[in-house]
């Protein structure tokens, strides 16, 4: 039986271009980066032009930083905004749907006499501009709002949120990981003091992430030890998964342009696929990210239909992966409003380079089929 993979928020297949940069990196060239030889400074080079790779990218004239994860990049960015403040500015800013690495982090500051407030969302799970300006004032230390979210894949003008913020004194950071792969980033257009990015939804390899840091945007290390990466995040660096993540930032730049229109044609078929089923509601809005569809189905357990779903070929979720052990609807769920009898009915699909036309109407059709038989 084929199986159709529909999940790629969730992550995405290794390229196999990737594979092939990253494999002298796991035989002949272990050398450590940061000794002094010919050969360890080769390896040296070959980092520094996956960070030049990642950089041209996002898109900005700051600094990247190399981190073990998207969720550490979110943590390191977080600390670092509130690490060297003094004085009145206590409050932190964040959307009501943003991924649990800013959540939790968020939450952690208020032992430190920080007051954390989440912004309302709209249906879909956008932060309004005007949301944020009313909520703006001295004491607004730092806001954070993700530029596309992970469940809806709703996107957040995050220019116009920034210049906000700036406005009133506080740092803005941003959750791209969701975005990277999708959209141009922009970073120098948008102003943010912190991006955070994961090489594993861009076709890269898992276990490595980055922060990019705008020009004068402090960083305060969370990791101490050595001096990798210019004193920011002690440890030897992941060379493999380094130098994958700059592969992947590459050929995402040689294709983005041509991918998005196709994955928005194969929304649009999934879309066409489970229009006017009765009970079944869509949360994506009509101008978000291409690859995310999310969808609510009345008096249906989501956990039992994706389970069916599976037997039948397509594999799908209930949103955040790193949230898969809990079947209850999640917050991002409960923000934007979806109505009690559609809660626990709620799945999302996504689209990605490996995916076709033929797939995504496979899985409406599937969907459909699992939906009269759980109902």
């Amino acid at each position: 039986m084929k199986r159709i993979y529909a999940d790629h928020a969730a992550t995405t297949p290794l390229d196999p271009r990737v594979l092939e940069a990253m494999l002298p990196f796991l035989g002949g060239s272990y050398y450590n980066p940061s000794s002094l030889y010919p050969e360890a400074r080769a390896v040296r080079a070959e980092i520094e032009n996956a960070r030049r790779r990642i950089l041209e990218t996002i898109g900005g004239p700051g600094r990247i930083i190399f981190t073990g994860s998207g969720t550490e990049s979110v943590n390191l960015a977080l600390r670092s905004a509130v690490s060297g403040l003094r004085g009145d500015r206590r409050r932190i800013l964040i959307s009501a749907v943003e991924h649990h690495a800013v959540l939790n982090c968020a939450a952690s500051f208020g032992a430190e006499g920080f007051g954390v407030e989440r912004l309302p969302v709209d249906r879909y799970g956008v932060v309004s501009p005007d949301t944020l300006k009313s909520r703006m004032d001295s004491g607004a230390a730092l806001v954070s709002v993700m530029s596309v979210n992970n469940e809806t894949g709703a996107v957040n003008d995050t220019a116009a949120l920034c210049r906000i913020a700036h406005d009133g004194g506080a740092m803005f950071h941003t959750d791209a990981v969701q975005a990277l792969g999708v959209l141009r980033i922009g970073a120098g257009d948008m102003g943010a003091d912190y991006i955070s990015v994961s090489a594993h939804k861009i076709y890269g390899p898992k276990g490595v992430g980055a922060l990019y840091a705008a020009p004068g945007a402090p960083v305060f290390p969370l990791i101490r030890g050595g001096e990798q990466e210019g004193g920011a995040r002690a440890g030897t660096e992941n060379v493999a998964g380094i130098i994958g993540f700059g592969r992947a930032a590459e050929i995402l730049g040689e294709c983005l342009e041509e991918e998005l229109p196709r994955l928005e044609r194969l929304r649009q078929i999934f879309l066409d696929g489970i229009a006017g089923v009765p009970g079944l509601i869509v949360n994506s809005p009509p101008g978000g990210a291409p690859h995310i569809i999310s969808v609510s189905a009345a008096g249906v357990e989501a956990e039992a239909c994706l389970l069916r779903l599976s037997m039948a070929g397509l594999l799908g979720s209930m949103g955040a992966a790193c949230n898969s052990s809990s079947v209850e609807p999640s917050h991002v769920v409960e923000a934007i409003g979806v109505p009690a009898e559609y809660k626990r009915g709620t799945m999302r699909f996504s689209f990605g380079r490996d995916n076709t036309g033929e797939d995504a109407s496979f899985a409406a059709r599937e969907l459909v089929s699992a939906i009269a038989k759980s109902g």
